[in-house]
């Protein structure tokens, strides 16, 4: 009867080894993640940011109206803040000699025109949020458009981009 009890513990035994090799073994294909973050979190005195933030460095398609053959235009909503004063902007790059920024195909352009808070912005900084506005704060839109409202009378595949830069304007006590 000993025989027997021996075996059994003995089966037991390698049974109990073989589900925890198995465990083991199970436990050694594990899965790892590695999720990469940012956040810019602004000044509380001075921002300019785009609401919905997942455009800003990607591609922006500007669609065709074959309509009216004109480019349909590109808004998005910025919010804007500056306890200090106004808010001026200006473009910068990319500017044809007259100042605008374009779209080429190699041979032929579109050139456009840009507006904030319904302010042309031009390559010469101007105010685009008045000083009260702008300490409040508050949300408005960018929009970018053909600089002339004709239809097109060029055909391909246009490239181009915008720059623009956001300055805060302050203001100065009176004597």
């Amino acid at each position: 009867m000993k025989k027997k009890t021996f075996k059994n513990t003995l089966a037991v035994a390698l049974l109990s080894c073989a589900a925890l090799g198995a465990s083991v073994a199970h436990a050694a294909e594990s899965q790892s993640y590695t999720i990469n973050l940012t956040a810019t979190v602004p000044s509380d005195n001075f921002q300019v940011l785009p609401v919905d933030t997942g455009w800003i460095d990607q591609t922006q398609t500007m669609g065709y109206d074959i309509a009216s053959s004109k480019l349909q235009p590109f808004e998005k909503q910025f919010q804007y803040k500056n306890t200090a004063g106004a808010i001026q902007a200006k473009l910068t790059g990319n500017l044809n000699s007259d100042g605008k920024p374009q779209l080429s195909n190699g041979t032929a352009v579109i050139p456009l025109a840009v507006t904030f808070n319904n302010i042309a912005i031009t390559k010469t900084a101007v105010p685009v949020v008045a000083a009260e506005a702008a300490k409040a704060g508050g949300r408005t839109a960018l929009r970018i458009t053909q600089a002339a409202d004709t239809a097109l009378e060029v055909n391909g595949y246009f490239t181009g981009s915008v720059a623009m830069i956001f300055e805060p304007v302050v203001d100065t006590p009176a004597p």
